[in-house]
């Protein structure tokens, strides 16, 4: 939900307006969420599997979009659905899992009941009713979300399975780093967060009062975002981002941080979406998602600072419905900015090093999705800088395997590959 000035009336007769940094995180959830379903179905082994899904922000499921005769825009419980069903369609009918059944339950929170009841009406409205009145499949709680935390943190326990939790709160108070803990403990539990970055500049400069309860006991961030003199402000930024990723991989105890920065402006970031993993899948899938929605030259944002994917409002009204695809200079600067990182990471690995585990140990900082790191291989070899091996063979397939080794190229040297074995 995001913005303070954002309400909903009980009948469906007043819905706000919806703004481009919303509608790119609308866009961002629903290509997430379809795509995790296909991910955690698609590659499941069982004809059934469990999730749930909880949107602890929820508002009125549904805005009007002024850039569009004010046409109406689907918030995120909606899409949450849809996405899901999508989801399954494509492992029943592209995968061709005809039979498989997925038990999904949505649990939608918001601290205005005139938020629930329009978001009731919204759905019925678009041909959701059957889930407004089952209990097993949708579940509505009218309060605020921190206390419910641990409450919910038991049922998807209970329900086993995996699970996702949206979090797009008005305020860095509304969630604690206590909370985002016990849903990462859960184990195959996955959140996207707003990070409200503003918050952390303004007690940077200010550093007591509320802002310091804040930020000591919600965000348990003593010992970070220490004061940045010195700095301009796209180091700055830089700091903030690098110190926000560290602040949840450590207080937070995900083991994957990936962030998607939202800038009201072309360079200063209001707000990071966070998306916190116990798995390397879940990030894969989010990076595609992100990729996606990145409006940001990338050979631009690598010169001025904000590093990492991001929607910039002003690119947006300037490049218009462009926007979403993927530009050949973004993948040519992607595919790039792997030479730095790869290189040492496979020179230092004499025997070599699985594609699966270079992937892996690079991931969290870098842009590139998947494709691209292959793409690199591929220009690497060509260049006879790398060599590419599969089942004891020199391979030049395109499209790699995880247990694929990469290792410095070398004339006659015998390896032993029994190392090497896929985990």
């Amino acid at each position: 939900m995001g913005d303070h000035d954002t309400y909903w009336k009980a009948d469906g007769s007043y819905l706000p307006p919806v703004k481009p940094h919303t509608k790119a995180k609308h866009q961002i959830l629903a290509d997430y969420i379809k795509n995790w379903v296909v991910t955690l179905c698609g590659n499941n082994m069982g004809k059934r599997k469990s999730i749930t899904l909880i949107d602890g922000f929820c508002g009125g499921g549904m805005y009007v979009d002024p850039e569009n005769n004010n046409e109406l825009w689907k918030g995120s419980p909606i899409r949450m659905i849809e996405m899901v069903e999508r989801g399954l369609e494509i492992v029943k009918y592209e995968k061709s899992k005809f039979d498989y059944d997925l038990d999904a339950k949505f649990i939608f929170i918001d601290s205005k009941p005139d938020h629930i009841d329009c978001l009731k009406i919204q759905m019925q409205r678009a041909g959701l009713e059957h889930y407004i009145h089952n209990s097993e499949k949708c579940e509505f709680i009218c309060g605020e979300f921190e206390p419910l935390a641990e409450r919910l943190v038991s049922e998807v326990g209970m329900r086993k399975g995996s699970s996702f939790f949206f979090l797009d709160p008005f305020g860095y108070t509304d969630v604690t780093m206590a909370t985002i803990r016990k849903i990462v403990s859960l184990g195959k539990s996955e959140i996207i967060y707003t990070f409200m970055i503003d918050f952390i500049r303004r007690f940077l400069s200010e550093r007591e009062g509320s802002l310091k309860r804040a930020f000591t006991d919600i965000l348990e961030a003593e010992g970070y975002f220490m004061p940045a003199s010195g700095y301009n402000i796209l180091d700055q930024q830089d700091y903030l981002r690098n110190e926000t990723l560290r602040l949840f991989r450590n207080k937070g105890g995900a083991r994957y941080v990936y962030s998607f920065a939202l800038l009201p402006n072309r360079t200063i970031v209001e707000y990071y979406l966070v998306h916190l993993a116990s798995s390397p899948t879940a990030q894969r899938v989010i990076k595609n998602a992100l990729w996606e929605h990145n409006n940001i030259e990338l050979i631009y944002q690598f010169n001025r600072g904000v590093t990492g994917l991001g929607f910039s409002t002003p690119e947006y009204y300037e490049r218009g419905t462009k926007i979403f695809n993927i530009e050949e200079e973004n993948v040519r600067a992607s595919i790039e900015s792997l030479n730095n990182e790869l290189m040492p990471v496979i020179y230092s690995h004499e025997d070599g090093i699985l594609f699966e585990e270079l992937h892996i140990k690079t991931m969290q900082t870098n842009p590139s999705p998947v494709n691209h790191y292959m793409s690199y291989v591929d220009e690497q070899r060509d260049m006879r800088e790398i060599e590419v091996w599969r089942n004891g063979k020199i391979t030049k397939a395109k499209q790699l395997k995880p247990g694929d080794i990469i290792i410095k190229s070398s004339q006659g040297k015998l390896f032993d590959f029994k190392s090497f074995k896929h985990k």
